[in-house]
């Protein structure tokens, strides 16, 4: 056994190593994957890059105008003895110089021609174009894009018309999608089983069309057929079969197939559709989320708390009470802007898909659409983690001697989280060390400007993401410590903006001290599952 000073010679060279490994994290660019979703940052950078590669074609639509100028007036030269011979071909070959003009002419000038016709036109740009193909977003992209924007759809009732006309829950935005957009969302509500929305969609595909366009579709590979074949299917699985031939009917080049097509499309309806990543978003979790519903009015208080730790003799917090049961509050104008700007500054490199619960889970939809990064207190060098972890004993009272990590998440455009509990309520290797998660507290580091909110699904509660606001509640119920059912909570998808919080969890076992932390017989969970059902 090594003796005590040989080991806390040891524990400080790694802790020196460890800080050294992380500060450096922290200056040099993240290697995360790009995720346009989420990340504003990122969007940005692809934003640039459009434009990059808009000015890029602009250059190659110059060169290749060059190239058809200098053809077009070569047109125009060498028409010009051909108009001179017409109605006159014996008289004008008749003429020596006409002749010797001919024949060097057909035998120099077309090959040279040709020659200039293979000649690649704006080379530089094609090769500029394809080294940054790899920048460009992927189909996992695309198809997370589309997927959010569907949770934002279902989540506030957006019917297809409104989002076409940029209006979403009450807000109007000034923006707009396209005809492919339009066939992208089509295309996802069929495969998940949704032929009402999808039928609606495409049908706006098709009126989006402009002619003018056509030819900028079939370079685009979007062909007005698919619309109308997708559209058809809909149609059937909605037992609108007269409705789907008169669809196959309108398009020239399906007319003459469309009882094959119809019978293809009646044989195969019906079939079980694939929800392995459905989002599964209850009614009660959508109506909460919308900006028709309003909290019921409260008899609760708000008050400045001077009393959970000694601390707040001095500076009290204000304070807001939501629910008692479970208890439930919000503090207000907790952390600065400075601190808010640090943790950011701390947490950016770290970021990477947020997972949910255990990391082995093979989960069938995505539960949570974010990006998060765990933030380590035990570097030193960070003590902005240091004052919001003294600011969370102020307000809780509790002990957060062993803690897991703040954990620092980011939401995009459409980002959520299913409706879950905090607890774990099961043996893992976390609940074995520190127990199971009594407290949450969540920072709300910025302001959603639209969606976003926190909802409990049980107390119909809705609160906003509001820079600088505190949230913290029990998952347990007073001294019994019994599961807190009422606790159950989500995330609403982010419409506009980003919505960034800090999350902290505090676990029993450090209360063992303050508190009881284990009474037999408490863990009711499944208790009162089953009364509930039974009910």
């Amino acid at each position: 056994m090594l003796p005590l000073a040989s080991v806390h010679v040891l524990l400080l060279i790694l802790l020196v190593f460890a800080s050294a490994a992380f500060q450096s994290g922290t200056k040099t660019k993240s290697s995360r994957p790009k995720d346009f979703v989420t990340s504003k940052a990122d969007r940005m950078e692809l934003l640039l890059l459009d434009r990059e590669l808009m000015s890029n074609l602009v250059q190659y639509t110059e060169e290749l105008q060059n190239k058809v100028h200098v053809l077009q007036r070569f047109s125009m030269a060498m028409s010009i003895p051909l108009e001179a011979a017409k109605g006159r071909e014996e008289e004008y070959l008749s003429n020596p110089l006409h002749s010797f003009r001919l024949i060097r002419h057909m035998h120099e000038d077309w090959r040279q021609l040709e020659k200039f016709m293979r000649q690649p036109g704006g080379q530089d740009q094609i090769n500029f174009l394809k080294e940054k193909t790899m920048e460009l977003a992927s189909r996992e992209d695309a198809e997370d894009a589309t997927e959010a924007i569907y949770r934002i759809v279902r989540t506030y009732d957006v019917q297809p018309a409104h989002l076409v006309e940029g209006l979403i829950d009450g807000v109007q935005y000034n923006g707009s999608i396209s005809a492919i957009d339009c066939f992208s969302l089509g295309t996802l509500h069929f495969q998940w089983g949704e032929y009402d929305k999808a039928a609606q969609f495409l049908s706006f595909s098709l009126e989006m069309v402009e002619p003018e366009y056509y030819s900028v579709y079939d370079v685009l590979g979007f062909a007005s057929s698919e619309v109308f074949m997708l559209l058809a299917r809909c149609l059937v699985e909605m037992d609108l079969e007269d409705d789907a031939r008169t669809t196959l009917m309108a398009h020239p080049t399906l007319a003459d197939h469309s009882e094959r097509l119809l019978t293809l499309y009646t044989n195969t309806r019906h079939v079980q559709v694939s929800e392995e990543l459905k989002p599964d978003l209850t009614e009660g979790f959508k109506k909460i989320c919308r900006s028709s519903h309003q909290n019921k009015p409260s008899r609760l208080h708000c008050r400045y708390n001077a009393t959970t730790t000694p601390f707040l003799r001095l500076a009290p917090l204000r304070m807001e009470e939501l629910s008692l049961h479970p208890y439930i509050v919000v503090y207000h104008n907790v952390v600065s802007d400075a601190e808010i700007a640090e943790l950011e500054r701390v947490a950016e490199p770290l970021l990477v898909r947020a997972e949910f619960g255990d990391m082995n889970m093979n989960l069938k939809y995505k539960v949570r659409t974010a990006l998060g990064a765990w933030i380590p207190d035990y570097v030193s060098g960070l003590p902005v983690v240091q004052r919001v972890l003294r600011r969370i004993h102020d307000m809780t009272g509790l002990i957060m001697t062993d803690h897991q990590f703040l954990q620092l998440i980011k939401y995009g455009f459409g980002g959520h989280y299913d409706l879950h509990f905090d607890y774990f309520n099961s043996t893992q290797p976390i609940t074995q060390a520190m127990g199971d998660r009594m407290a949450t507290v969540l920072f709300y580091l910025n302001d959603a400007r639209h969606g976003g909110a926190t909802v409990f699904s049980h107390l119909q509660l809705k609160v906003p993401s509001e820079r600088g606001k505190v949230l913290c509640w029990y998952n347990m119920r007073g001294e019994t410590h019994d599961l807190d059912m009422q606790t159950e909570h989500g995330a609403c998808p982010v419409i506009d903006g980003t919505k960034t919080v800090l999350s902290c969890w505090i676990h029993e076992w450090d209360q063992m001290f303050i508190q009881p932390t284990y009474v037999p017989g408490n863990r009711t969970f499944f208790n009162e599952l089953f009364n509930e059902f039974e009910g």
